[in-house]
């Protein structure tokens, strides 16, 4: 039996569309690959996560100094008004870069299951969201767990997105 030689031409001639058409999609599909993957770059990069915001998964405890205690809430001043002061306490003064630490206090205004939300600056510099919320209970009292690697001196606050209300600022030294 002899082979036409049209026959192979033929199917050589059919393959070339469907491997350009295979090609093409490969390319295609790298470029959306590249262009998702440098905007969602940019996206963490904007809001200010980066993989040095990130606590190590499974490290140990970093040495650091011990922390200065602060005060825990004792009974609250109160106003005229007899409705308790806002009040924000971090569990210490200074720490290392990444490392978790406590907010807490109340803030007498919000209501119990207002979401709350923690706002930080740097130096005298504008009020931020930080990417973390919390809850006030029935009294208004609250308690959350931030960290940050953002090294320096740092303000936090909580406020009541709402309202407006919001507590004093607490000094944090990162670093």
């Amino acid at each position: 039996m002899s082979v036409d030689s049209d026959d192979d031409l033929d199917l050589e001639q059919a393959k070339q569309p469907a491997l350009r058409a295979v090609s093409w999609m490969a390319i295609v599909g790298a470029a959306l690959g590249i262009a998702a993957g440098l905007l969602g770059a940019t996206v963490f990069t904007a809001t200010g996560i980066t993989g040095a915001d990130l606590p190590p998964l499974n490290a140990t405890p970093s040495p650091s100094a011990t922390p200065t205690p602060t005060p825990t809430p004792t009974p609250t001043e109160t106003t005229e008004a007899g409705e308790p002061e806002p009040q924000l306490f971090a569990e210490s003064d200074r720490v290392p870069p990444g490392q978790r630490f406590r907010l807490s206090g109340i803030l007498p205004s919000a209501g119990d299951g207002t979401t709350l939300q923690v706002q930080v600056r740097d130096g005298d510099g504008p009020w931020d969201d930080f990417p973390v919320t919390t809850q006030a209970d029935a009294e208004g009292k609250f308690e959350t767990i931030v960290y940050t690697s953002r090294t320096g001196e740092r303000g936090f606050r909580i406020i009541d997105p709402g309202s407006g209300d919001a507590t004093p600022e607490v000094r944090v030294t990162i670093g």
